[in-house]
């Protein structure tokens, strides 16, 4: 089992919720407080998990029910499938178009890759407001800025949360920190401009989608931006060897975790870079390919 949740102080305002060891559905949450209202960024993959995320926003802030908002980074069941808990006590959701409409046909717990059988109840709730341009959240004495991401990038229709007073970027799975990321419903090219863009963000920390916390210094941008790039230079051939491609991306990057992903950046980007249409099935298949099956999930 994974380890237990962190919940760190990042301002007067701002609080993140980590989930080690940041792999496969242990994303990273968080939560924004006023006097008024809390914004809470993202929930978690399971309904245990995600009740006990609120339960620590609870806990800090005195907020739940409808003085909660939530701001849902991406479709991905482990940033939305608690989103129903926050809908269903008379909190407001928000996300971009596409992600609404892709949590409306879920929950996408993508049964043929991977082994787990204990989501709980991950009903999609309706989005509440839909982001198509920079919102600024009133709290009540404290604000959050809700920004649409304008390229597709990790997926179509991501968002951050920017907390200028406190310095603080919630990336969503923009950034990866020591995990591998996945390009699978997104484009590396779009993705890279996503990251420059985040360069011009303030901040002091940053809240990645998957990993630990990062302060001031950090190469977590840089490193990913790197690891983009070079899928991009790699694929450009007509006939690319996915193998040794793959052995060599888990040579360079060996510390990162969920290697099997890999392969499938590597597929999906040279479909994209070539015009094609990268068949879904075709990537899930390779990426369980190395467990001889469906994908164990410990969370």
């Amino acid at each position: 089992m994974s380890s237990s949740p962190l919940v760190h102080s990042l301002g007067s305002a701002t609080r993140a919720y980590e989930q080690p060891t940041g792999g496969w559905f242990l994303n990273n949450a968080g939560w924004v407080t006023g006097r008024e209202r809390t914004l809470v960024v993202d929930t978690l993959a399971t309904e245990a998990r995600s009740a006990r995320l609120l339960d620590a926003v609870r806990e800090d802030t005195g907020h739940a029910g409808e003085q909660l908002v939530a701001a849902i980074t991406h479709w991905h069941g482990d940033h939305a499938h608690g989103a129903i808990q926050i809908a269903r006590a008379g909190g407001r959701l928000l996300a971009t178009g596409h992600a609404a409409d892709m949590i409306a046909a879920g929950p996408h717990l993508f049964e043929a890759v991977f082994d787990f059988d204990g989501w709980g109840d991950v009903t999609p709730p309706k989005i509440d407001e839909l982001v198509s341009e920079p919102t600024t959240v009133d709290l009540g004495g404290a604000s959050a800025e809700v920004l649409p991401v304008p390229w597709v990038a990790h997926t179509e229709g991501d968002l951050v949360v920017h907390v200028p007073s406190d310095g603080v970027l919630f990336t969503g799975d923009l950034v990866f920190v020591g995990v591998a990321p996945l390009v699978m419903a997104g484009t590396a090219e779009g993705w890279i401009q996503a990251l420059d863009w985040l360069t011009t963000l303030e901040h002091r920390r940053l809240v990645p989608g998957h990993g630990p916390i990062q302060g001031a210094g950090s190469t977590a941008i840089a490193d990913l931006r790197a690891y983009l790039s070079w899928l991009l230079e790699v694929t450009a051939a007509d006939e690319p060897d996915f193998e040794a491609l793959d052995a060599q991306a888990r040579q360079r990057w060996s510390a990162w975790s969920e290697g099997e992903r890999h392969t499938v950046n590597l597929m999906k980007t040279h479909a994209d870079q070539h015009g094609r249409s990268a068949d879904v099935i075709t990537l899930a298949m390779a990426m369980i390919k190395p467990f001889g099956g469906r994908i164990p999930l410990d969370i």
